[in-house]
């Protein structure tokens, strides 16, 4: 017991650095240890909440807050938390702020995320995974080709649709690729630092010379920058792009990743076929392999019980949505369609619930119908292995082999 005559969160350990693993086991085996637990992490500790009812409190306690100030000076390792690597004064980005700042950079971004922009940006997608699918198809034809789906199909759609979203010259989806492959699962540090000043080097470079750039989100938001009644600055225009760019490219793709691994690894009779089928399954998938499965810091603004734990003040605080989305006997395998992923938590909870939610829903979708459609007798390569790739935050496939029949 502590001096507050609550209890000391018991330390576990977690995969805090990347690598070619799945980690959710390791995840879900911490979870057991204690509603909430302490993991060592640089040096210090950081709090996880594991079980379901308090991850929903706290996701939306008032005394867990997300501003960039609050966030410690042990933390601000370059290359580890890019949403806090801009000063307050330059820029906030949405998942690092609080209260009015939080309320106004959702403002600006609603109209991008309308019900009637995400429509128009579905069809967009619908193109896009079209084409992708033409390119498999060919790639296929005369024999019982032998793919990557991650490389090949999924992680494409989303980077080409983010990149016409913002208005990105066709050679920046290279250059994205690239940067946040490193930036997000190198356990090389200095290379990851590296890779994070690359991508605020080439945001900052559209930003501020935007001659290249077509018409999209960017432009959009550097009119509203203009003038004496500018709603926006350049450096937001920055911030913000960037933060599109890492949530609307690789969660989506990993989204869709998972999804066709669980079609795939089933036969053709057990995958979703129905649109509801569809919307559903992507649910599923959505509850057992949340691309984040611990997904935004949070920090105890006061000595905090939740549960009968103490939460002390200035702790750097996650909630692990792997667990919450999960009944306590459920293992990492347990994808089943029939519950239809009620009840997960993965776009999160309250005020911070993810504004772009919809159009992630949307693109995977609209991804994994094409690809069924297109490739009813597909599956798992026997000549290939699945591999992940993650650490306690992140998680996706890297490898996903498929026979085209």
């Amino acid at each position: 017991m502590t001096k507050t005559g609550l209890k000391e969160a018991p330390e576990t350990t977690m995969p805090v650095d990347p690598g070619p693993f799945d980690c959710m086991p390791d995840l879900l085996a911490a979870a057991k240890v204690a509603p909430v637990v302490r993991i060592p992490y640089l040096g210090r500790h950081a709090w996880v909440v594991c079980d379901p009812e308090l991850v929903k409190a706290a996701l939306t306690h008032p005394q867990l807050a997300k501003d960039v100030t609050l966030v410690p000076d042990f933390m601000r390792r370059p290359g580890l938390m890019v949403g806090s690597q801009p000063d307050p004064d330059y820029a906030r980005a949405m998942i690092m702020s609080d209260g009015e700042n939080h309320a106004r950079i959702r403002r600006m971004h609603a109209p991008v995320l309308s019900p009637r922009n995400t429509e128009r940006w579905g069809e967009r997608v619908g193109v896009k995974v079209d084409g992708f699918l033409d390119e498999l198809a060919e790639s296929a034809a005369g024999s019982h080709a032998e793919v990557n789906v991650v490389t090949d199909y999924t992680h494409r759609i989303p980077l080409a649709f983010i990149s016409e979203m913002l208005g990105l010259p066709p050679e920046a989806q290279r250059q994205l690729r690239g940067i946040t492959d490193v930036m997000l699962y190198s356990c090389d540090y200095p290379a990851r630092k590296e890779a994070v000043g690359a991508l605020y080097g080439a945001v900052e470079g559209w930003v501020r010379e935007p001659g290249p750039l077509n018409d999209g989100v960017i432009t959009g938001l550097l009119a509203s920058s203009d003038g004496p009644e500018a709603a926006v600055t350049e450096g937001e225009v920055i911030v913000w792009t960037l933060g599109m760019i890492i949530t609307g490219y690789e969660t989506t793709g990993s989204l869709i990743s998972a999804s066709l691994y669980e079609a795939l690894r089933r036969p053709p009779e057990e995958r979703p076929h129905t649109e509801d089928e569809i919307r559903t399954w992507v649910e599923e998938t959505l509850r057992v392999h949340p691309p984040f499965p611990h997904p935004t810091w949070r920090f105890a603004l006061t000595d905090i019980d939740l549960g009968g734990y103490l939460i002390p003040r200035g702790a750097p605080v996650q909630v692990s949505i792997a667990a919450a989305n999960r009944d306590s006997d459920e293992g990492a395998d347990s994808f089943d369609a029939r519950r239809q992923g009620k009840g997960h938590l993965s776009f999160g909870l309250g005020t911070h619930y993810c504004i772009g939610a919809s159009l992630v829903r949307l693109e995977a979708q609209i991804a994994v119908r094409g690809f069924l459609r297109r490739f009813p007798r597909a599956r798992l390569s026997t000549a290939g292995a699945v591999e992940w790739e993650s650490e306690w935050m992140i998680r996706r496939l890297a490898v996903l082999p498929a026979t085209l029949l």
